[in-house]
């Protein structure tokens, strides 16, 4: 019992099912260099206040790095008394330092440490999804940019609407994730928040300055009432909305790639590297990254489910309950970054069908809105010329042979079809480029 954080007031130790039902070291032991960076930190803390040297500091610095690069190297192999992260550091420390190390747990507990892990946490993984997300933006725009001439079939309801450009599509694309690259700055800023000194719940009784430890941490602010510190996720559910609002943009991308790379479609064709043969039919080359970041979108969205409803009605301050906020977190975010990884490489070497996307573009009277719309600019109201537009998409349905002067403009060529569409946000080419150039804009306002 002795091995525990937390035996002294119990006579006999934990029954050994209870240790392996309770443990999170399997999975909490991804949080080892932020703990360690905690540590550190608090023994400046302690030092502050009086209660350390400056050699015990450098001492525990040393210990703790040594610790960290043990970890890197696969050398460190948790103890069946290691219930978790934060009673292993503390095991070394103490089996390193002896009572030096018994110290470094004054005036905190494991309630404001895992929260500061937890933080350094978000904020690194937030910092690597905010750079995974660039990648892919920028490889959209050079794609907007490529392809602003490249026309294609636009569709609502799956069903061909108006010519567009590829540009054009990979840019709508491209403006959803630079709102997701958003909220993972927001999520960023939420976990940016120190709150190593709240203790269990109410402080301690050392007076001890939380503020040190932040600014050793490099947070950009202290917590306001040591209760909320040590109980508050929402910088967990935060960082997910951003993975799931993400994955799902991603999914809907994904999607439009395994239809446009269908024989049905043949807009695009998948590189060597990045697709699949069947085991059975030769001829198959299968877009199996865009179908598994189309499936693996659900664990973000699943994660995010289940970290609220965990938080839903628990009471203040610390429950046991908030163990289970890592593995949600954990598998969120790694499924997003493999999301991102394989759509980037996937769409960095993309190659697109032109002649087949053109002569589609024009087809199932794509052009009918136009025809309405030249009998506005002509002065007749948009009703009677959506029902006169009408009437030739059937007349040219039923085989009528209808010459372009019934159209007011020649209907075979659809990069004029384009230019036409030259509104703010159009598909115009013009336009395109000025979106591209919108979108660089804004990434690196976001970057900043």
């Amino acid at each position: 019992m002795s091995k525990l954080l937390w035996g002294g007031r119990f006579e006999r130790g934990p029954h050994p099912d209870m240790l392996a039902l309770t443990r999170s070291i399997d999975f909490d032991i991804e949080l080892l260099s932020h703990d360690c960076a905690a540590t550190k930190a608090h023994s400046r803390v302690l030092a502050a206040a009086g209660l350390l040297e400056p050699a015990d500091v450098h001492a525990i610095d040393r210990a703790l790095t040594d610790l960290v690069a043990r970890h890197e190297r696969g050398e460190l192999t948790p103890l069946p008394s290691d219930e978790d992260v934060h009673t292993l550091v503390e095991r070394v420390l103490t089996e390193e330092l002896g009572d030096l190390g018994r110290r470094i747990h004054a005036g905190r507990s494991r309630n404001d440490l895992v929260a500061t892990d937890l933080r350094l946490w978000c904020r690194s993984a937030a910092s690597d999804l905010a750079d995974l997300l660039r990648r892919l933006i920028a490889v959209l725009a050079d794609h907007g940019e490529a392809q602003a001439e490249t026309v294609m079939p636009g569709y609502t309801h799956l069903q061909r609407a108006q010519p567009v450009s590829m540009g054009f599509h990979m840019l709508a694309h491209a403006w959803p994730l630079v709102r997701d690259l958003g909220r993972v700055r927001h999520a960023y800023e939420s976990a940016d928040v120190g709150v190593l000194g709240a203790g269990a719940l109410a402080g301690n009784t050392l007076d001890l300055d939380p503020a040190v430890a932040a600014a050793e941490l490099g947070f950009d602010s202290v917590f306001e009432n040591a209760m909320d510190a040590v109980s508050d996720r929402d910088f967990v559910c935060d960082l997910l909305y951003a993975c799931a609002s993400c994955a799902v943009h991603l999914s809907r991308l994904a999607e439009e790639v395994v239809l446009w790379t269908s024989s049905e479609f043949g807009f695009a064709r998948l590189a060597d590297e990045w697709s699949t043969g069947s085991s059975m039919m030769p001829q198959k080359r299968n877009p199996d990254l865009a179908e598994l970041t189309r499936g693996r979108a659900a664990t973000p969205i699943a994660e995010l489910s289940a970290a609220l409803t965990m938080l839903k009605g628990l009471p203040l301050a610390y429950d046991r309950d908030l163990q289970e906020d890592k593995l949600h977190l954990f598998r969120g975010v790694e499924a997003t970054e493999m999301c991102l990884r394989g759509m980037t490489a996937l769409l960095g070497a993309i190659r697109f069908d032109k002649e087949r996307m053109s002569s589609v573009a024009t087809q199932g009277g794509s052009w009918a809105t136009d025809v309405a719309e030249e009998m506005v600019r002509a002065g007749a109201p948009f009703r009677t010329a959506h029902e006169a537009a009408g009437g030739l998409v059937r007349r040219h349905e039923s085989g009528e042979d209808l010459g372009d002067e019934a159209f007011g403009f020649e209907r075979s060529a659809p990069l004029e079809a384009l230019a036409r569409r030259s509104s703010h946000g159009g598909s115009a080419p013009e336009r395109v480029l000025e979106q591209v150039a919108r979108l660089r804009v804004a990434l690196e306002q976001v970057a900043d």
